[in-house]
């Protein structure tokens, strides 16, 4: 990986961990203590290909019902022209 933040150019990249919310087909699964690459100065986050990946399949394993989430959340959404 780069030692530069390729959004902004710092320089300053710190490990961390966040949340990640991977979307697909009008599901969402939020997936908590995600290690990621962070740049001190703008927040642009990187993460590995394999987190990522893990993360894909664990979403199919879901969303195919192999397997339970740890819990469930109930989401607010609305659209910005109506707010």
């Amino acid at each position: 990986m780069s030692e530069q933040c390729v959004f902004c150019g710092h320089k300053h990249l710190v490990s961390k961990e966040t949340r990640y919310i991977y979307q697909k087909d009008g599901q969402m699964l939020i997936v908590e203590h995600v290690p990621c690459t962070e740049c001190t100065f703008c927040g642009e986050q990187y993460f590995d290909t394999m987190v990522l990946q893990k993360i894909e399949i664990e979403y199919q394993s879901i969303s195919q019902q192999q397997k339970q989430p740890q819990r469930m959340l109930q989401v607010a959404v609305e659209e910005f022209a109506s707010i």
